[in-house]
């Protein structure tokens, strides 16, 4: 397969998987880096600027997203276009004979597809496959709903703060109109910071929900016909996506979820004009989004004095750790100390 975006007349004996439309109506041979549904034209990296100009409202699928092209199935490589045929299996990835020539090389071992694809429609892992894919999608869709919680939260605390600035401005004189406007400057840029976060987590959720009920249709489709090897490499599609999908989970879920506070400043009124904002807007973190289906059961409670002599406040713990030698560590929060419990 060509690459590149240069055009050559259709006399050339360069072959693409995709021909830019656009070219081809000018005698051009040009590879496609681009489709639109829309115009159910394939587009090079010149004609799309052109399309784009004029249909900018049109949503453009490029190479990264080849499995929406018209005409492209679960048997082609979703970076060339050509029809899977090995495995690599130094790498554990389906190629095209295009990834063999330029990146498997030196690999030591191969398989053939039709080789590996025998009997994959009996085996438990393939009848599984939708069960494990229901419960990602489940997971995925339980994860955005969470965030979605998180963002109306997140808008009645905004809302909330707006209004204590509100009322703390009544109280004093038109020298804070403009102590007022840098205030709600930094909670809106914070607030769009957050919300923005937010919004991409639950893009990812969706994206990779409907990448996964799109790949099982297929799947499903051609495991009705009996197709092994292409049966095989949508099995192996999917389960590198539920992979990524996984991971994806994790990684949203271990991160902390920002929240945004307002301290107001006590002393604003008899410091007033030597102030450059009505009070502290940051952003707070919470527990993450866990799984929460599993109901521990206390076998027993009991009351213990952790504090020691250097503290100086009352203990306030915050969290709890076991270590793997069965040792308790403990988070003071009011003493900054963690603190190591003995027998």
């Amino acid at each position: 397969m060509a690459t590149g975006g240069s055009s050559i007349y259709k006399g050339s004996d360069l072959i693409h998987d995709y021909n830019c439309s656009k070219c081809e109506e000018n005698d051009l041979n040009t590879e496609a880096q681009h489709f639109c549904p829309q115009c159910e034209h394939y587009l090079c990296d010149k004609c799309v600027n052109l399309h784009n100009g004029y249909h900018n409202k049109h949503t453009v699928y490029g190479r990264g997203d080849i499995q929406k092209w018209a005409g492209f199935s679960m048997d082609r490589c979703d970076q060339h276009g050509n029809k899977l045929e090995i495995r690599c299996d130094d790498h554990q990835e389906l190629c095209c004979s295009v990834c063999v020539a330029l990146s498997h090389r030196l690999c030591s071992s191969i398989s053939h597809l039709p080789d590996l694809a025998r009997g994959i429609l009996d085996t438990a892992e393939f009848k599984q496959l939708p069960t494990a894919v229901d419960q990602i999608r489940s997971r995925l869709d339980e994860l955005k709903n969470a965030r979605m919680k998180d963002q109306a939260s997140l808008k009645v605390t905004y809302k909330n703060i707006i209004a204590e600035i509100k009322a703390l401005r009544n109280e004093i004189n038109k020298v804070l109109d403009k102590l007022e406007k840098k205030t709600l400057k930094e909670l809106d840029s914070l607030m769009e910071d957050l919300e923005n976060s937010i919004e991409d987590d639950m893009k990812t959720c969706a994206h990779m929900s409907n990448q996964l009920k799109s790949m099982m249709e297929k799947l499903q489709q051609v495991s009705d016909k009996h197709k092994e090897t292409s049966s095989y490499i949508g099995f192996r599609i999917c389960q590198a996506k539920l992979g990524e999908a996984k991971t994806t989970i994790l990684e949203i879920q271990k991160r902390l979820t920002k929240r945004i506070s307002f301290i107001s400043n006590v002393s604003v009124l008899p410091f007033l004009r030597n102030l450059n904002i009505l009070g502290n807007v940051d952003s707070i973190f919470s527990m993450p989004i866990t799984d929460s289906d599993h109901v521990y059961k206390a076998q027993s409670s009991s009351c213990y004095s952790v504090r020691i002599g250097k503290d100086k406040h009352k203990c306030h713990i915050v969290g709890i750790c076991e270590l793997p030698s069965g040792q308790v560590v403990i988070a003071d929060q009011n003493n900054s100390r963690v603190k190591l419990l003995n027998n």
